[in-house]
């Protein structure tokens, strides 16, 4: 699902290395998002050459690589000289106290000697404040907590997928409980609410794990072994296999004998896990024998002839009387300029007399004068 959108999207991973133009500056640490608009404002990222986190401008991404690596626009002056990023922590007592006072509070109770108990009189909020983003912005990370519309909690956010252009959101991609830490693409119309690090969905447990799941992406060259051992699987015989792949987008080229091997290394290439799109131009003896016919039938010349063709093993052996040498060469340099051709065997026989009369200057003549209407008396 997300692989036909590679080209449009960045893919945010948080935790991934943060490059300026003069070096690595630190670590992904959250996605930044307007919760009305949906829109990616800020990242914040913890710096490796100076202790703390700076809060980078959407604006000034530049892009945001295959592996998940982000890269800057600016140089690590101008991240440096940013807004810092802080996150505190305090706790909040009293009888008033309520959830409902403080966005992201957790309320519990607490004895005197400040040990956490199920039932005392005095609840007690622990409150985080952070300074550097805008009020109302909310801060997503690797770990965000997803609930459902029922406020169950059903996972984890792992992945945050924006518009390239619009830098809005376009997915969440979630990950459920279980050993088998399954990953589910969140489309971002299902976000019912945001919270401070956490997101609730509008969608019931049952629908959220129905979701379509996340197959991560793999890098061009992997992906092209990928196809040609799994081509290879097939014992298929393609004479000259090439296997391009660019963005998940694969080309296949050679020479096979049979169609239905062409089209069994096809649906080979289909079933790999990542491939977007597969173009085969593989090529087939009887593909090549309509392609070299329609190309001398193409021709003004060729196409006046009876030549048969005859292609086996890319081989192409030409059949038939021609008038002239001249003629002749114009239909062996059409076939041997064929894509697929690698050889040709002329056994074309000249024969001026059978094309005399019908290919005579005066007849050729004749055919282009144009002889006015017999006028009436």
């Amino acid at each position: 699902m997300l692989n036909s959108l590679l080209k449009e999207v960045m893919m945010f991973k948080v935790g991934s290395p943060v490059y300026a133009t003069d070096g690595r500056v630190g670590t992904l640490q959250y996605v930044v998002l307007n919760p009305h608009s949906q829109e990616v404002s800020d990242l914040v990222v913890k710096c490796d050459f100076f202790i703390g986190s700076r809060v980078i401008p959407a604006r000034y991404i530049d892009h945001v690589a295959d592996d998940g690596a982000v890269h800057l626009s600016v140089d690590k002056a101008f991240v440096r000289r940013n807004r810092e990023f802080k996150q505190e922590e305090f706790m909040l007592s009293g009888p008033e106290v309520t959830l409902a006072q403080h966005t992201d509070a957790r309320l519990f109770w607490q004895d005197v000697y400040g040990v956490t108990v199920e039932e005392l009189p005095q609840p007690v909020a622990r409150v985080r404040i952070d300074s550097g983003v805008d009020d109302g912005e909310v801060l997503v990370g690797k770990g965000s907590r997803v609930f459902t519309a029922l406020g169950e909690r059903v996972g984890v956010v792992d992945h945050v997928v924006v518009d390239r252009d619009a830098r809005k959101l376009l997915y969440l991609v979630v990950r459920l409980p279980g050993i088998r830490r399954r990953r589910v693409v969140a489309p971002a119309s299902q976000v019912k609410e945001w919270q401070h690090d956490a997101v609730t969905l509008a969608l019931d447990k049952e629908a959220l794990f129905a979701l379509p799941p996340y197959v991560p992406a793999k890098r061009d060259d992997v992906l092209a072994q990928l196809v040609r051992q799994t081509i290879a699987a097939l014992g298929a015989p393609i004479e000259n296999l090439s296997v391009f792949v660019d963005g998940g987008h694969v080309l296949l080229r050679g020479h096979s004998h049979s169609v239905d091997d062409r089209r069994r290394v096809e649906a080979a290439a289909r079933s790999v896990s990542g491939v977007i799109s597969v173009t085969n131009e593989i090529t087939t003896d009887k593909h090549l024998d309509v392609q070299v016919q329609q190309r001398l039938l193409d021709d003004p010349v060729a196409s006046n002839y009876a030549v048969d063709v005859i292609v086996k093993n890319r081989i192409a052996t030409l059949i038939g009387k021609v008038p002239s040498p001249a003629v002749k060469d114009v239909i062996l340099e059409i076939v041997r300029n064929t894509p697929g051709i690698v050889s040709v065997i002329d056994e074309m026989t000249i024969d001026a007399e059978a094309f005399r009369e019908e290919w005579s200057p005066e007849s050729y003549l004749d055919a282009l004068r144009v002889v006015p209407a017999t006028q009436e008396p």
